[in-house]
């Protein structure tokens, strides 16, 4: 049965919980403290204003998941704030419970002694593997002054036209037939508009209007399924591939540099990245095999030319696909998109 370490008297009073650093490792096959690194840091905000007394900070270093609701908590340390930001702290975590191939970050908050939040980290900030470092800068923001992002790119499908479009701290990039339009943003009395003056673009959450070389199309609907392709075609994907029971996906980086291996397993309950990828090309480039190995693990992915269906959607795909991680084995179809 694993241990748990305790690095803090749990007491009884709250508030000598939230006065003392308090890390929990989980030592898993019987590790102990001698295994504790650190990631070291500053929590700090962009606003004028000072934080007010008996501020309580909280940080916490996660396992990123498919879904942000379901990581998992490695370590965590609350203590009282002493002045005012940047406020630097220590986080112990235990280093064998850290894989290469998976994905963390650091998220925090500022509260009171009654654990009102004031202050929390939009998006976690991430550290130790995939080459980001153990020591970071964490900003956070005023409780509910953000909302989660919308999705980086939709798909839109109009009555004569279909086309992408991606959000951009600049405006919104439209990927319309033959060109490509940047249109800034634009104030409005009702959802997001932009504009350049010839072209306007009008949305309201899955829903937009597109007047463009002199016509209007009404009632454009985000095609959810097709907008998770696009956007990975924008990220720089070159081969993507889903599968089903349980539900994952792979996304596959060869022609820049580095090369890399993205799979998402189990309903995005398992999060690998693999840097480094031997790519083998078989019978007339009929059939493709990626291998790959971080840590522990090793990942092989065939991609076979041939008709292929998606047993969850009834969509067609040109490509077969086989992943076997580790001793697990997966099929599905993917394609290119590049």
């Amino acid at each position: 049965m694993p241990s748990k370490i305790s690095l803090c008297a749990a007491g009884s009073a709250l508030l000598a919980m939230l006065t003392a650093g308090c890390v929990h490792l989980d030592s898993g096959d019987g590790a102990s403290a001698h295994s504790a690194e650190t990631i070291r840091g500053t929590l700090t905000y962009r606003q004028r204003q000072a934080l007010p007394p008996g501020s309580v900070i909280h940080v916490g270093l996660v396992e990123v998941r498919g879904k942000a609701s379901e990581s998992v908590v490695l370590a965590e340390q609350s203590f009282a704030a002493s002045g005012q930001v940047p406020i630097p702290f220590a986080l112990a975590y235990d280093s064998k419970a850290i894989d290469p191939a998976r994905h963390y970050a650091v998220r925090a908050r500022i509260t009171d002694t009654g654990g009102r939040v004031f202050w929390a980290t939009p998006r976690p900030v991430p550290v130790l593997t995939q080459g980001h470092p153990a020591e970071v800068e964490v900003l956070v923001a005023p409780a509910g002054s953000y909302q989660i992002a919308p999705p980086a790119t939709f798909f839109f499908e109009c009555e004569g036209l279909d086309f992408t479009a991606r959000h951009d701290p600049k405006g919104i990039y439209l990927f319309l037939p033959g060109r490509t339009l940047l249109l800034p943003e634009t104030p409005s009395g009702s959802g997001a508009k932009y504009t350049d003056g010839e072209t306007t673009f009008w949305s309201k959450g899955e829903e937009a209007l597109l007047e463009a070389g002199g016509k209007t199309y009404p009632k454009c609907r985000n095609n959810r399924r097709r907008a998770v392709w696009e956007d990975a075609k924008l990220n720089g994907v070159d081969f993507r591939a889903v599968g089903n029971e349980p539900g994952w996906y792979l996304e596959i980086y060869d022609k820049g540099a580095p090369e890399r291996i993205d799979f998402l397993g189990d309903y995005g309950q398992v999060y690998y990245t693999f840097p480094a990828v031997r790519r083998e090309t078989q019978g007339s480039r009929e059939r493709t095999r990626y291998v790959a190995r971080i840590g522990a693990h090793q990942l092989e992915v065939t991609l076979e030319k041939g008709p292929c269906l998606d047993d969850m959607s009834g969509e067609a795909f040109e490509t077969n696909v086989t992943v076997k991680l580790n001793n697990r084995s997966y099929r599905g179809c993917g394609k290119p998109l590049h």
